[in-house]
């Protein structure tokens, strides 16, 4: 086959192919390789820095970092993460990106400054656990990375969450909205950043519509569903009194206090009303269904995806601290 019917079957110029036969420059990469498989699928002779222009890129690998420091946000939300993780899989593999992943408990400071990223391109942290006093560690990073479900303030790095504040007054509003004041919080016992935007986002609704609220009506909980069950049975024994509107940090602690309220004879949502957060699938499927803040998952892992693309291949690289927003998921914990 000529150059010309090259040209002809790659739709473009015979000074393109000829060009990218010979190494030379003024091709863009995409197309570069793009014509460098065309010419291996017609077992054209290429020289050697041709086949390694597409070999290389037929392995671009990408790093997926799990930090896990209590453990239960990452590894026991109800898949929450593994959907996030799905969705960059899916997007990292049509972009021909490999993606390799490992995991750190303990030490991950030094586990991470000790990374061999030789052959990695980018990274994706899983940052749902880490707190202000991790950030530091990934300093060690030294290519382009983005850290997942953790806004990041005030450290300069690309990074994408939901939009916790919106997310919570989106809740708190519907919650209020039959005008019940008798507010209650089921908040974490661990500080995460999410849950922390999400207590700035509950003392922010407090006020703006004017409920009743104060430092009893809140009640801490581990955000599993077998502690936040035992945790629930215990206030109930202790005599404390529940609120009729309750808002829950997340739905674990939100499911796991139901089955507490409606085992102790509480009827839901007659005699409490309950939102959770994140929608995760036991929402849909526990008894009563879970009034909740829908995540968008699925678009947090392909923006995170193509943000970090975007900053692999960018020239002037910058950082970006991305939000996405909710939708509220009426079913039938609420009245």
């Amino acid at each position: 086959m000529t150059v010309r019917e090259i040209a002809k079957l790659a739709g473009v110029s015979a000074a393109t192919i000829s060009l990218v036969i010979n190494n030379k420059p003024g091709v863009s990469d995409a197309k570069r390789l793009e014509i460098i498989k065309i010419l291996k699928e017609i077992n054209y002779p290429i020289n050697d820095i041709s086949a390694s222009v597409i070999n290389k890129s037929e392995n671009k690998n990408l790093l997926f970092i799990k930090i896990i420091k209590a453990g239960f946000l990452v590894e026991q939300n109800a898949g929450f993460i593994a959907k996030i993780i799905d969705s960059i899989q899916k997007e990292c593999a049509s972009n021909g990106y490999n993606l390799q992943m490992v995991t750190f408990s303990s030490n991950y400071a030094n586990n991470i400054k000790n990374l061999n990223l030789s052959n990695i391109e980018g990274a994706f942290v899983i940052g749902t656990e880490l707190q202000e006093v991790d950030y530091k560690a990934l300093d060690s990073i030294k290519i382009p990375y983005l850290v997942i479900d953790n806004s990041m303030p005030n450290y300069p790095c690309n990074s994408i969450t939901m939009a916790n504040i919106e997310m919570v007054d989106l809740a708190i509003r519907y919650l209020c909205s039959t005008g019940e004041k008798d507010f209650g919080y089921f908040r974490s016992s661990f500080d995460s950043q999410n849950f922390l935007e999400r207590n700035i986002g509950v003392l922010e609704a407090v006020k703006k519509y004017d409920l009743l609220y104060s430092k009893d009506r809140e009640f801490r909980f581990e955000a599993t569903l077998k502690e936040s069950f035992q945790t629930m049975l215990s206030y109930l024994k202790e005599g404390r009194r529940i609120p009729k509107a309750i808002f829950a940090d997340n739905d674990i602690i939100a499911i796991g206090a139901i089955q507490a309220l409606t085992s102790f004879g509480y009827r839901i949502p007659q005699d409490v009303s309950i939102i959770g957060f994140d929608d995760i699938f036991l929402a849909e499927n526990t008894l009563p269904s879970l009034t909740t803040v829908h995540v968008q998952r699925s678009m947090i892992g392909q923006m995170a995806a193509v943000t970090l693309m975007n900053e692999i291949k960018s020239k002037h690289p910058s950082y970006y601290k991305l939000i996405v927003g909710g939708k509220l998921v009426v079913r039938n914990s609420t009245k």
